[in-house]
């Protein structure tokens, strides 16, 4: 018998010089087709095993094949918050012996759907989709002409593809009811309410000021997702005449920031100032104080994400929209108000 192969992955080619048969028959025993005598397939499987031979995702989808594998771009993977969720993916994949693959793009329009191109180059059997861009929805529609595609955590809807998202209009309703039991008027939100994936979070906002009779004094500052633009949109918001005495945020990222900017201007939070985030991801617990949030419900975001893709895999041809439900958690962020300040 040949040596094991020496650099790169080992080949068909590899394997049929290793076990003494053709390529072809190589190919029919690994796939499980064909006529191939049980010894000599025995002898194949071994010789792929001593070699190292993994079967060609790609090559397998070639030939007719799922390849058994969910593909999941994200925009911000590294966030926290996606790295809960993930680990509830791998899970529940593996869980009904599937695999998953991920990559995370750039926040520019055209980069996520550079990555989603490059996503369906591993012919991926199901497309979940977490951007951040606006998008259009005939451009998700495209991609579900393909492969069962699931709009993740981005809420832009559509009778081709699925949806799941959380319910972010009544969770940030109830922040700026707490806030409101707290003796809070002047409140600000921070974040870009033209995203998809914010636009709930900031009617919720609106929704919960506008009942309370102080649609008047509803304050957007747009603002990008990290801890930096947390930062800078608190510091203009503090630099105003009357300023708020409460900021709620779109995420955990961008609360601490807030508290660090009102750090930085002489003020405590949150007795001079109360902050709140969203997600209750590592950002509201790893800091002083620990945030007031809201918690999404990640391991039920991940496996549902797994279920509902799989099971449009397995026949289902009805779209669906699932919505979770977000719980408010009270910590040390927030406050009675100590002023009026309109």
């Amino acid at each position: 018998m040949t040596a094991k192969r020496q650099g790169g992955y080992p080949t068909i080619k590899d394997v049929s010089q290793h076990a003494g048969v053709s390529k072809s028959l190589v190919s029919r025993a690994l796939r499980g087709e064909g006529a191939v005598r049980e010894s000599t397939r025995q002898r194949i499987l071994d010789s792929a095993a001593e070699l190292g031979y993994r079967v060609h995702a790609g090559a397998r989808s070639l030939a007719g094949l799922r390849t058994g594998t969910l593909g999941f771009v994200v925009t911000g993977l590294f966030d926290a918050f996606w790295g809960e969720v993930m680990y509830a993916v791998d899970q529940e994949a593996a869980r009904r012996g599937m695999r998953t693959l991920y990559l995370s793009s750039p926040p520019e329009s055209g980069g996520e759907l550079e990555v989603i191109e490059r996503m369906l180059e591993y012919r991926v059997d199901g497309l979940a989709l977490g951007l951040l861009g606006r998008r259009d929805a005939a451009e998700l529609e495209a991609y579900a002409d393909v492969l069962p595609v699931l709009a993740l955590m981005y809420d832009l809807r559509s009778d081709r593809y699925d949806t799941l998202v959380t319910d972010d209009a009544s969770a940030m309703a109830s922040v700026v009811g707490h806030l409101a039991d707290l003796g809070h008027s002047s409140i600000a939100l921070i974040g870009d309410a033209e995203l998809p994936n914010v636009a709930a979070r900031a009617r919720g906002y609106a929704e919960g000021m506008i009942s309370r009779g102080w649609g008047d004094y509803i304050t957007f500052e747009p603002a990008g997702f990290l801890q930096s633009d947390g930062y800078e949109a608190t510091d203009k918001l503090l630099r105003r005449p009357n300023r708020p005495t409460a900021i709620a945020c779109v995420n955990d990222a961008q609360a601490r920031g807030a508290v660090l900017a009102a750090a930085d201007a002489g003020l405590s939070v949150p007795g001079d100032l109360s902050i709140t985030g969203y997600d209750d991801s590592l950002y509201a617990v790893a800091g002083v104080p620990r945030l007031t949030t809201v918690r999404l419900p990640r391991a039920d975001i991940g496996q549902t994400a797994v279920s509902m893709l799989s099971d449009r895999l397995n026949g289902r041809d009805t779209t669906l929209v699932s919505v979770l439900r977000p719980e408010l958690v009270e910590r040390d962020s927030t406050g009675p108000a100590q002023r009026l300040s309109r």
